[in-house]
């Protein structure tokens, strides 16, 4: 499990018994309607500062096994599709009462309307939930599409970071970036004659768990994408959370490479406007005489902290509600990221990316290898380590003022399998 964690609900029973329904009730005229997935276990080791509030809570150096199962049934009926996926994880290891200690550092609001994750098993080192991932049905036009429930959708063209995405992004060091998690939404896209397209999103949230939706707490966006003097361009605007959420997208080719920019200001209700961004270039190059691509992405994150006192306690409020519900994952305003990936065979890939915050001279870096056995079977093995010292973001962020207990990532080492089917 990697980036934002589902949260732990009361129990819904259902989950297990709508899973059985479903499936029992599908159509045989169903175009796809195999049931399909992916199981993936990975072990990980981690090992923090000495100064770290994971050390303590006595889980200095820890030791976690993950298995997750997601099953998948697509189905589609001419016009029509479904979309549904459940998904089992677990997690047995030091992290777990970690997790536990570390409850309430951040305040973590709903992030979606209807909460379909139970928590059968949560005690000691163990922790199992089970969850509806993907819970949509869709009608399909040449001109119109709609699609409403338990859904994902990405925006933006961040390599690393990515301000335009509202609904549920990536963290910059996510290792498991295959499936996003779903949001309760309802989805609608118009598609033109010259290629472009208009997207019209409702997403209704709670404040909080088993509230109903309110204006504060949900997402309204529109987000139309057309080619403007050769350069595919996109322009967002959003009600997100109460706040406005503006973004303009250009992107285009220098020489064999390909460029991005977006600027995302943000119209904090009762607040100051924030510019966020990102500028990138990527380009597919030969190394060492083998196939690679390699990128770098400058970002400039509107709500980061300055240069004053520089503590979780004195994080800026605006900023400290993006980190608990998931849209913001870095504390200060400028970085710069690099990365390359080499196909060393045809069945092996390697990838190395190296994320430097520029404010405080702190950097976080990751290598990973990827590597087929079979046609369904993929080995995944890496490292990550973050670089610099206490009153970093990177080498540990002070929970107070002039304290000595750090937040800070550990350095990781993985191994993960994954089986698909």
């Amino acid at each position: 499990m990697s980036g934002r964690p589902f949260q732990h609900e009361p129990r819904v029973r259902f989950a297990a018994a709508a899973l059985a329904a479903v499936f029992a009730c599908a159509p045989a005229r169903a175009d796809g309607d195999g049931i399909h997935g992916r199981l993936e276990l990975q072990n990980t080791d981690a090992f923090a500062r000495g100064d770290s509030i994971d050390a303590s809570f006595g889980t200095k150096n820890r030791d976690d096994v993950l298995v997750n199962l997601r099953l998948t049934w697509e189905p589609t009926w001419d016009r029509w599709s479904f979309s549904f996926h459940y998904l089992l994880a677990t997690q047995y290891g030091d992290s777990v009462p970690l997790a536990r200690d570390e409850t309430g550092l951040l305040a973590m609001p709903p992030s979606t309307w209807f909460s379909l994750t139970d928590t059968f098993a949560d005690r000691g080192r163990l922790t199992a939930l089970h969850t509806i991932d993907r819970l949509a049905v869709g009608y399909t036009t040449p001109t119109f599409v709609i699609r409403v429930g338990r859904q994902a959708l990405t925006w933006g063209s961040g390599l690393v970071f990515r301000p335009m995405d509202l609904f549920d992004p990536f963290s910059p060091t996510a290792i498991d970036t295959e499936y996003k998690p779903g949001t309760d939404m309802v989805y609608v896209q118009f598609l033109f004659e010259d290629g472009s397209d208009l997207q019209v999103i409702a997403v209704p949230r709670p404040e909080h768990a088993g509230a109903m939706p309110s204006s504060d707490a949900s997402s309204f966006a529109l987000h139309y994408h057309s080619t403007v003097f050769g350069h595919q361009t996109i322009a967002l605007l959003a009600r997100d959370h109460g706040d406005w959420v503006a973004g303009l997208g250009v992107n285009g080719a220098l020489g064999g490479a390909t460029w991005n920019i977006e600027l995302v200001p943000t119209f904090v209700n009762h607040g100051a406007s924030r510019l966020s961004g990102i500028a990138n270039i990527s380009d597919a190059v030969t190394l060492f005489d083998r196939n690679a691509t390699v990128f770098a992405e400058y970002f400039h994150n509107g709500f980061g902290a300055g240069n004053s006192a520089f503590a979780l306690t004195a994080l800026p409020p605006d900023l400290l509600d993006r980190l608990g519900r998931g849209q913001v994952f870095n504390t200060r305003r400028d970085y710069l990221a690099a990365g390359v990936t080499l196909e060393v065979t045809p069945l092996l890939n390697v990838s190395s990316t190296v994320m430097a915050g520029l404010d405080d001279a702190s950097a976080y870096a990751t290598l990973a290898g990827t590597c087929s056995l079979s046609d369904n079977l993929t080995l995944v093995a890496g490292a990550q380590a973050p670089i610099g010292p206490a009153n970093t973001e990177f080498g540990g962020m002070p929970l107070t003022v002039g304290g000595h207990t750090v937040l800070a990532p550990p350095s990781q080492l993985y191994l993960q399998i994954r089986q698909y089917f």
